[in-house]
């Protein structure tokens, strides 16, 4: 089997990024209670204008609130996510050597099409998270356990289906700064200004087809990642990130979705994460979340 879409899937942080933003689809007919419209025959969106300030406040608010958050310490999640999607048949590609271009053409097309077709891989994983960016990721493949630990400052990965993988490694230096710049456990818009992160409204987009407010933040280091809010739930809808991909940085999008309140804050139990240049969306579903799970001390630890 081949396992390059094990690689996409375990780059640093790509399932990170996805937990940490809170979200929820909108109903399609709440649009009345806050004045949020949209125009579907010029697809446009319109919301009331609103300070900054208002749309954090809202958005904590409609996550189970401040209060709430600041006493989660940890996060542990344990579900499936997606690795890619079954291969057809690869000796049935090019059956006929002596095929003409256009042929192989068609061939090649109609092998692309089963594969978008294909079900999903799906593998199970465990997250735990702690404040102070603390992370141990654990995905289980073909009755091996691939591990991923940062303890806020330095990062081990271990990876036993890769050759070049089998021995634990510490983070690149690529794979810190990846960490380093994950937000904490509720996002980067709770709390914003503690955590000196600075969040400016950029106006107001369509997000399927519902109004969201977009805002900038800038982080404390420098780098800048947008968030889109709900004009009618106040939840983030959409979160924008980095990653590296194909030796080039490129935009990644995440929606959350199936949101469930557990212990008094509101979390996702499903994420879908596109990037720019990449036709298939990767799932993650959480099965199971506990809010302040007992940890323990060496979890974040070398392992």
């Amino acid at each position: 089997m081949k396992h390059n879409f094990l690689l996409r899937k375990l780059a640093l942080g790509l399932i990170l990024v996805a937990l940490r933003g809170q979200a929820i689809e909108a109903p399609a007919d709440v649009a009345k209670a806050s004045g949020a419209k949209v125009d579907s025959a010029a697809s446009t969106v319109t919301a009331p204008a609103l300070a900054v300030d208002e749309i954090l406040r809202r958005n904590a608010d409609a996550r189970g609130g401040l209060a709430a958050w600041q006493k989660v310490k940890a996060l542990s999640f344990a579900g499936k996510m997606d690795a890619g999607h079954k291969r057809p048949d690869p000796d049935n590609n090019f059956a006929n050597p002596n095929a003409s271009a256009k042929d192989k053409r068609k061939t090649r097309i109609m092998r692309e099409r089963e594969l978008e077709a294909a079900p999903a891989i799906e593998l199970p994983y465990t997250l735990e998270l702690a404040r102070g960016r603390k992370s141990r990721l654990e995905i289980v493949f073909q009755e091996k356990t691939a591990v991923q630990v940062y303890d806020g400052a330095k990062g081990w990965k271990l990876r036993p289906w890769l050759a070049a993988d089998r021995q634990l490694q510490a983070y690149s230096p690529d794979e810190l700064k990846l960490a380093a710049d994950q937000s904490d456990i509720d996002g980067w818009l709770i709390d914003a200004k503690a955590k000196g992160n600075r969040v400016e409204a950029e106006g107001v987009e369509a997000v399927d087809g519902k109004a969201a407010y977009k805002l900038k933040v800038s982080l404390a280091n420098g780098d800048v990642r947008h968030v889109w809010v709900d004009a009618e739930t106040f939840l983030d809808v959409r979160i924008e990130s980095a990653r590296r991909f194909d030796g080039k940085i490129k935009p990644m999008y995440t929606a959350q979705r199936d949101f469930r309140t557990v212990d008094g804050v509101k979390l996702p139990f499903l994420m879908e994460t596109t990037m720019e240049g990449v036709k298939n969306a990767d799932r993650i579903v959480i099965d199971k979340a506990v809010v302040n799970p007992a940890l323990a001390a060496d979890r974040f630890a070398k392992p």
